[in-house]
């Protein structure tokens, strides 16, 4: 192993090609909407940047535990961090019919990273022989994403805690 903090030591975390940041995202948009979410596919306008932009701070999370922690990054870890990175940067916008006021758009994404960090933790539980999580009140963790008081670390712990919980 090379005892090294530069990135150029590791070749395969080099960018992301075009053609890898489109099988995340058609991954990434595949699990958001196999799963019911409070406002329907029809009504949401994504944006493709921002998306890629998430990949890009996803994987760079990836070389930081890496290279400076020497592990892998945990698979609830990405997804704590997706959760955090759709918070934080609101690749979603809600398109809703004429006679109906939008929600904010850091609403409509607060309210799709904590579906999917609330469905991502029951998944994980299911495959580890557990139960789902008993239905939480989760306006709190709402308004944490929406006003974007919490950290990527507390989202990871966070996202732990659920699992094990």
């Amino acid at each position: 192993m090379v005892e090294s903090s530069n990135p150029s030591d590791y070749p395969w975390f080099g960018k992301i090609s075009d053609e890898k940041i489109k099988e995340k995202a058609g991954l990434l948009m595949k699990w958001i909407w196999n799963h019911e979410i409070d406002v329907p596919r029809d009504r949401l306008s994504v944006s493709g940047s921002c998306i890629a932009n998430i990949i890009e701070l996803v994987e760079r999370r990836r070389v930081y535990f890496h290279v400076f922690h020497r592990i892998k990054m945990s698979e609830w870890n990405e997804a704590a961090l997706y959760c955090f990175w759709i918070a934080k940067l609101h690749p979603f916008l809600e398109v809703p019919p004429p006679s109906i006021k939008a929600r904010q758009v850091n609403e409509i994404n607060a309210i799709i990273a904590v579906r999917m960090l609330y469905n991502a933790a029951n998944k994980i539980r299911q495959g580890q022989g557990r139960g789902r999580l008993k239905q939480m009140n989760i306006s709190n963790l709402v308004h944490a994403f929406r006003y974007r008081d919490i950290s990527k670390e507390a989202v990871m712990a966070l996202f732990e805690n659920l699992i094990s919980a």
